[in-house]
């Protein structure tokens, strides 16, 4: 008996042992950064004290990714990637960007110690309540009762598919200076939602790439519409636009791979870096017209060659190098976005008491039934005009957001904070469970990643963007994917039945 069961004892005492370095590792970065936080602050001229919650919120955001290989998990570490996110955008900046604020007329705003301190205080709260949202959820016994969508595909039919949404979005996109004005709101939704499905092909193409399951010219297709999605995002001056199909493609590698593309990522990365400085310039030429050649190709290059021109200052000493950095990194710094919100709210402009949120009365209602349906992004225009950040004019030019933390801040103080990023936390987990789940097949991660790359980047913005249409897309992608599924036989069904009992908790 002893013989029989040691191959699995010490396959526990294996797990075992990667869990508690996984913990020690933690610990172990706790610890330093603690430490090195009196020499953090020295060195960027900070305050102690805030320098040490700043970095106590980084160590938190930590905590999912430690979780993740201490525990095993299997399929994509949803909480972990949106907390290093967080960690990003809310603490990284408090060391990285000076305490200002950029407000309209190019008016920089001084932000107190006091109002920063604040604001780590509420990433804190939010952060903690984020990952409590997730773990309870994850854990309950509602999430277990909850069914997976089981959109195991046939290879063949979701190449068709693909090759059917990637005809609509080239047909759509080439026709779309065509739709006349009174039209452009009805189609501009149309647009965003099969401009939805193409990360959906991205996720189905990467399936039959890297599983092994597809041919050469796949591995040609999935790249082809990852460089033109990526290409159109950078002529319409969109950074976001750009990163996002790429994003869905090194996510979905690194998922049927196991590795992660970190030289991906840093390219990525640095392309990024180097044209954020001048994006607002481009933009700027792009709505005067000073692009004569409204081609793609032509639009990439003359914002290739500002960026170009831009960072060839800095080299040549024209141009200070932690100035440009700063320039360059100012879009991710939204703790200091948080400070001005506190400074003001609610002293100067009072609590909004939910009604950033009336978006949520008529999202549920489809647009070809009511056409005059508002838009969402008003609670981004109030806040960026309300807050002095731009003018109702700016607004044309210039998107603005204000970040799930923020907007609960400006709605009912931090138990605002508290109920957004519970709900959150609730939200990811259980369209995880739904959609992300490795028995929902490679259908359903693939809509459960075309979701959760613009969550990841949408927490920065308003929730009625984030969640707005969230129901209305996810049950679409799904109904349109749905005749693409596989059809089990008797035999694979009592096979997969007997793997999912057998299979660990927490797989």
């Amino acid at each position: 008996m002893t013989v029989r069961f040691e191959p699995h004892n010490r396959a526990v005492h294996n797990h075992g042992a990667r869990s508690s370095k996984a913990w020690q590792l933690y610990w172990g970065i706790i610890y330093g950064s603690i430490l090195v936080t009196p020499v953090l602050a020295s060195l960027f001229d900070r305050s102690l004290i805030p320098a040490f919650l700043a970095v106590a919120l980084f160590d938190i955001c930590l905590y999912p990714t430690a979780h993740y290989f201490a525990k095993k998990e299997a399929g994509i570490p949803t909480l972990a990637i949106l907390c290093l996110a967080y960690a990003i955008q809310f603490a990284v900046p408090f060391f990285t960007s000076e305490p200002t604020v950029l407000l309209a007329g190019n008016n920089i705003k001084y932000i107190d110690d006091v109002d920063v301190t604040a604001a780590l205080m509420l990433s804190l709260l939010g952060v903690i309540v984020l990952q409590i949202g997730y773990y309870k959820v994850s854990t309950s016994k509602f999430i277990r009762m909850m069914p997976n969508v089981n959109l195991h595909l046939h290879e063949k039919k979701a190449a068709v598919y693909c090759a059917v949404v990637s005809v609509v979005l080239l047909m759509i996109g080439n026709t779309e200076s065509l739709i006349p004005e009174q039209f452009r709101a009805q189609f501009s939704s149309i647009l965003g939602v099969f401009q939805n499905q193409a990360f959906v092909v991205i996720g189905i193409l990467g399936w039959l790439v890297y599983s092994g399951r597809g041919r050469k010219w796949h591995k040609v297709w999935l790249y082809c519409i990852v460089a033109l999605m990526s290409l159109r995002g950078v002529s319409n001056g969109m950074v976001e636009q750009a990163a996002v199909p790429v994003a869905v493609l090194l996510i979905t590698r690194w998922m049927y791979i196991n590795r992660v593309p970190f030289l991906a990522l840093s390219a990525m990365l640095l392309v990024i870096l180097f044209l954020s400085p001048v994006k607002g310039e481009f933009r700027e030429r792009l709505y005067a017209g000073d692009v004569p050649d409204t081609s793609v190709q032509s639009r990439v290059l003359v914002w290739g060659e500002q960026a170009s021109e831009y960072w060839g200052s800095v080299l040549s000493n024209d141009r200070n190098v932690y100035e440009s950095a700063t320039t360059a990194t100012r879009r991710t710094d939204f703790i200091h976005q948080l400070a001005h919100i506190c400074s003001l709210t609610p002293s100067v402009i009072p609590y909004q008491y939910g009604a950033t949120y009336s978006y949520f009365a008529v999202t549920l209602i489809p647009r070809f039934l009511w056409p005059e349906k508002p838009e969402a992004g008003s609670a981004n225009n109030f806040f960026a005009v309300t807050y002095g950040l731009t003018t109702e004019e700016g607004l044309k030019k210039v998107t603005f957001g204000m970040s799930l933390l923020g907007e609960g801040y400006i709605n009912l103080g931090w138990p605002g904070v508290f109920m957004i990023m519970l709900l959150q936390g609730a939200m990811i987990s259980t369209l995880q469970r739904i959609f992300g789940d490795v028995h929902a097949g490679p259908g359903g991660r693939a809509i459960f990643l075309a979701f959760f790359v613009f969550f990841l980047n949408g927490i920065g913005s308003s929730a009625e963007i984030l969640f707005g249409n969230v129901l209305q897309s996810l049950l679409f992608s799904c109904a349109l994917l749905w005749w693409a599924r596989r059809r089990h036989t008797a035999k694979e069904s009592l096979t997969r039945t007997h793997h999912q009992a057998s299979a660990p908790a927490g797989s």
